[in-house]
């Protein structure tokens, strides 16, 4: 491979930015496995898992079990994609978001949750202004058929963070943010908890993949009601 085209040079002639997905993978992996080569096995890996963010929703045993890269080659990958995520956190929250309207939400996090191979249910703690208190709370940790929003558990942190009001975000890692029934029954046992609490549901968005998102006060206000 002429020197101009290899990963390293490339990087150091041009930029990082120059390379494509499949060269940055090969820079973390270094060799190949099995007599295969590394930019070989790089762009095997992204179309065998839809590209980068197929990758990134694999776990760490997945990736060895799977494509034999054993633990420190699937480490790396794994730490790399946990980095850019903890950086894309830290960009967004230098300062207290105000979150009013789904959209805000959405932006806000699908970053972070777009990446997740299983569902999780946030709770978003927010003071009178409407800006977060702190860290989004993770609730709890489901599988692709769904997630316990309880709502003792999500009023517990809402109430542990000194909140006036909240919001509860779950992924869909589908990609579809559509609400299924279970989603709209959990929404109803959250807003009657959180009337009860006088501690109100502002909202209950669904992410998906590529900025899509659904607000259900907007497309089920009876839920609300």
């Amino acid at each position: 491979m002429p020197a101009g085209d290899r990963p390293r040079e490339k990087a150091l002639l041009s930029g990082m930015g120059s390379l494509s997905d499949g060269e940055l993978l090969a820079l973390l992996l270094r060799t190949g496995v099995g007599g295969e080569g590394v930019l070989e096995l790089s762009e095997r890996l992204l179309a065998d898992h839809d590209g980068l963010l197929g990758l990134a929703r694999l776990d760490l045993g997945t990736l060895i079990r799977s494509h034999g890269l054993g633990l420190a080659k699937a480490s790396e990958i794994k730490a790399a994609i946990e980095m850019a995520r903890r950086i894309a956190r830290s960009a967004h929250r230098r300062e207290r978001p105000r979150l009013r309207t789904a959209e805000e939400v959405a932006e806000y996090l699908s970053l972070s949750m777009v990446v997740l191979g299983h569902e999780e249910l946030w709770c978003l703690a927010l003071d009178a202004r409407s800006r977060l208190i702190g860290e989004p709370r993770v609730v709890s940790t489901g599988d692709v058929d769904g997630t316990d929003a309880a709502p003792r558990a999500f009023y517990r942190l809402a109430l542990i963070a000194g909140a006036t009001s909240c919001i509860a975000v779950h992924n869909h890692p589908t990609g579809d943010p559509s609400p299924s029934p279970h989603d709209h029954t959990a929404t109803m046992r959250l807003v009657a908890a959180g009337r009860l609490l006088d501690l109100p549901l502002n909202d209950h968005v669904v992410v998906g993949d590529a900025g899509r998102f659904v607000s259900l006060r907007r497309a089920a206000p009876e839920c609300f009601r």
